[in-house]
């Protein structure tokens, strides 16, 4: 149990906490009112794959009533790569 504690309150490096911001950034321009914080990304990260999916599928599994779950992941990654394009210009 120790070392899960442990694991959970260790700092993201560099490039996680950075993706971590260009998220919550996307989330903000999207106006969807999410915000991961480092213990939520961490978590997402642990599950393997996209984080947006495993987010959608673990934390707000009603949006996928109204949408598919590719949509969503779609349309936050699109929106998270043209703002990480527009700022490296």
């Amino acid at each position: 149990m120790g070392i899960a504690i442990a694991t959970i309150h260790q700092p993201l490096n560099a490039d996680d906490e950075a993706a971590r911001n260009a998220y919550n950034t996307a989330f903000s321009e999207m106006e969807i009112g999410w915000h991961w914080d480092a213990a939520t990304y961490r978590e997402l990260l642990a599950g393997g794959g996209q984080p947006v999916r495993t987010f959608v599928e673990r934390h707000r599994p009603h949006l996928l009533r109204a949408y598919g779950v590719e949509c969503l992941v779609s349309a936050v990654e699109a929106t998270r790569r043209g703002l990480s394009a527009a700022r490296s210009r």
